[in-house]
């Protein structure tokens, strides 16, 4: 039998997602969000979710969380977070991690009726996030092929995520000249020295938008593939 807080963390995505699917017809659009399932009154911060499409064709379609700054957010610095497996939804880090501005509220949940609450502990304190679910598969992230998912590599993951970094930037162009920071766990690094890499590149290439690149954060992070499977074998 799962417990009250598997119970709560499996059900609110869906009724995240089925608030999405009533509000996106199309995919790479994007939509604020007032308010939410479980939370009381109106959401005291913007929340933004979409779809950008990349690769070909915008054949890849990658979800994404955005939450404006609490403090100055034409100043405060941009942060894309990437969540570890790899293939952990943006949303668990959202909400179980700090990082975001919503926690449950499990006190006052019941069955599978969760509850959230603000936390005071929220990095949009300090900065703009946008939670990323990627790569392809990830979260609510979709490709219309199949090709889409079965020709992943993490070279390719990489590309993916800085098309749609350049792709969201253009969108938001207020967040052109915001400090910006590449941010994951676990298996970021893998990925994160990467898409620094491609944003480097760009910059260098002059690709469109110039990204005011400042640095990246690594947690607990994976860097080599023998390492983990010595360290799982040794622990059991």
């Amino acid at each position: 039998m799962p417990s009250s807080k598997y119970i709560i963390i499996t059900m609110l995505p869906q009724a995240l997602l089925l608030v999405i699917l009533m509000n996106i017809n199309v995919a790479s659009t994007s939509n604020i969000f007032k308010a939410l399932p479980g939370f009381r009154g109106d959401l005291p911060f913007k929340l933004e979710t979409g779809y950008v499409g990349v690769g070909s064709m915008d054949d890849v379609q990658l979800f994404y969380y955005f939450f404006e700054s609490d403090g100055s957010p034409e100043y405060d610095p941009l942060v894309l977070w990437l969540t570890g497996g790899p293939g952990c939804s943006a949303f668990t880090v959202l909400v179980c991690e700090n990082l975001g501005p919503l926690s449950f509220d499990y006190a006052h949940s019941i069955g599978n009726k969760p509850k959230l609450k603000l936390n005071p502990y929220s990095w949009t304190k300090v900065a703009n996030i946008i939670f990323l679910d990627a790569p392809v598969g990830t979260g609510f992230s979709y490709a219309k092929n199949w090709e889409g998912y079965s020709n992943l590599t993490d070279t390719l993951s990489a590309a993916e995520t800085y098309e749609f970094l350049r792709k969201w930037l253009m969108d938001h162009p207020k967040f052109y000249n915001n400090p910006l920071y590449i941010a994951r766990d676990s298996y970021s690094g893998i990925i994160v020295p990467i898409v620094v890499k491609e944003i480097s590149d760009g910059n260098h290439n002059e690709d469109v938008p110039p990204m005011n690149l400042k640095g990246y954060v690594l947690g607990n992070p994976v860097t080599d593939y023998i390492f983990p499977y010595i360290w799982a074998i040794m622990h059991g």
